[in-house]
């Protein structure tokens, strides 16, 4: 099998194809009105059953490699947890659901799959779910917001950045109890990453908390004017 080679031409193509369907959905769904109520029903529970089917694929392509005890199959690890996040968002458009799938997606998962945690490329079935499911949530989150306009109402950053805080607080004790790694917050990922570069233990964790309070509030940018009307009414 051969190794992942990061930003090589199977991840750059993935990950512009991504992207392209991203837009295109969103840009399909925008236009799609009155009699197209069926098309954009269709396009939401497609995406929610992709990524109910990717994630039971990927709990039973570890099954070989080590067992599996209860805490795996719990959503702790920040995949699992989007995933079902985003399963939850495209089935019922519940606002908050589609407010943390938006930040999530498209900050924390987007970064995830510019510095993926693999070790061999394509067509290694570890690989092919990584970028299933990140890529589903990050599309979901893309077309939510833009295209079904679910838009994250003000101040959804700081609300959240909050929970995303309080998730990784229940982890961290998880991970203090069951001597655990997820959300690397005992330590960072065996593959380069970004936390590389954001010092040693616990100072990345920091740091990550900050980058991640400032993407959310760079995600806020596209709905300014959203922000503005809603205040005015």
């Amino acid at each position: 099998m051969n190794p992942f080679e990061r930003f090589g031409l199977e991840h750059v193509t993935t990950l512009i194809a991504l992207v392209a369907v991203a837009i295109l959905l969103s840009w399909v769904l925008r236009r799609s009105h009155g009699g197209f109520a069926r098309v954009r029903t269709a396009v939401r529970f497609g995406l929610a059953g992709l990524l109910s089917f990717g994630l039971v694929f990927a709990l039973a392509d570890a099954l070989p490699i080590r067992r599996l005890n209860w805490l795996d199959v719990l959503p702790l690890h920040f995949c699992d947890l989007a995933v079902l996040i985003a399963v939850w968002a495209l089935l019922t458009r519940r606002q908050i659901a589609c407010e943390i799938l938006y930040f999530w997606g498209l900050s924390g998962t987007v970064i995830a799959m510019l510095t993926p945690d693999v070790d061999h490329g394509f067509p290694d079935s570890r690989c092919l779910s990584f970028f299933a499911l990140h890529g589903g949530v990050a599309v979901s989150a893309a077309v939510l917001a833009f295209g079904h306009g679910v838009r994250p109402r003000p101040r959804a950053d700081l609300h959240v950045f909050w929970l995303t805080n309080a998730y990784a607080a229940i982890i961290g004790v998880i991970d203090a109890v069951a001597h655990e790694n997820y959300l690397y917050l005992r330590a960072k990922p065996s593959q380069p990453s970004l936390l590389d570069v954001m010092g040693p233990w616990p100072w990345y964790i920091l740091a990550a908390d900050a980058l991640g309070f400032v993407l959310f509030k760079v995600l806020m940018i596209p709905f300014s004017n959203h922000k503005a009307t809603f205040s005015h009414r």
